[in-house]
């Protein structure tokens, strides 16, 4: 009987276990390259989804990047005796503007406005005695009973106009051609 060297056996058994193992370096390659493209197409998705995201919000906020922030502080520089602005609030007449503010509606529905009063506080309400018209302004919503009624403060985007309005509820200096409303935060 031959006998074989222990050592060539022993090189025999490693040579198919170097086989062996060769082979499931292949199939695991292959399984990682099955899972780094899962990897990279999840990744490509998200970062997708985040730009389609990015590109809403910019389109949805494009009306207030280019609305001038007013405060009331500024209104009040209306001279409603004599009708005179300031030379700051005459450069905002037919500008896109964005102001804060309370609404008071002046229709009877209560669930949609498309026109109100926005005042500078709560309590400030059109009874007698109303807010002097430099504290008033006359809000008219392009998009006709699309604007849910608000009962905390807002922010309205629109076109200021320097323009008295009389109305049974109280004479306002200013008009507000509203494009938006929402919520102050």
């Amino acid at each position: 009987m031959l006998m074989q060297d222990p050592q060539s056996h022993f090189r025999g058994m490693t040579c198919v276990f170097h086989g062996l193992w060769k082979n499931r370096e292949v199939e695991t390659k292959a399984d990682n390259s099955a899972s780094s493209s899962w990897k990279w197409i999840f990744a490509g998705v998200f970062v997708l989804a985040a730009v389609i995201g990015a590109l809403a919000y910019q389109a949805r906020s494009s009306v207030s990047l280019s609305a001038v922030e007013i405060d009331w502080r500024l209104l009040q520089e209306m001279d409603y005796l004599t009708g005179k602005a300031s030379e700051e609030l005459k450069a905002l007449d037919g500008k896109t503007v964005k102001v804060p503010g309370f609404m008071v509606p002046l229709e009877d529905n209560m669930r949609s406005v498309t026109e109100f009063l926005l005042v500078p506080s709560p309590q400030a309400c059109i009874h007698v005695p109303a807010p002097p018209p430099n504290q008033m302004v006359y809000v008219h919503m392009k998009n006709d009973g699309k604007n849910p009624v608000a009962y905390g403060p807002i922010w309205v985007y629109g076109e200021l106009k320097l323009e008295t309005k009389k109305s049974m509820y109280g004479d306002t200096s200013f008009e507000l051609i509203g494009t938006r409303i929402e919520p102050y935060h």
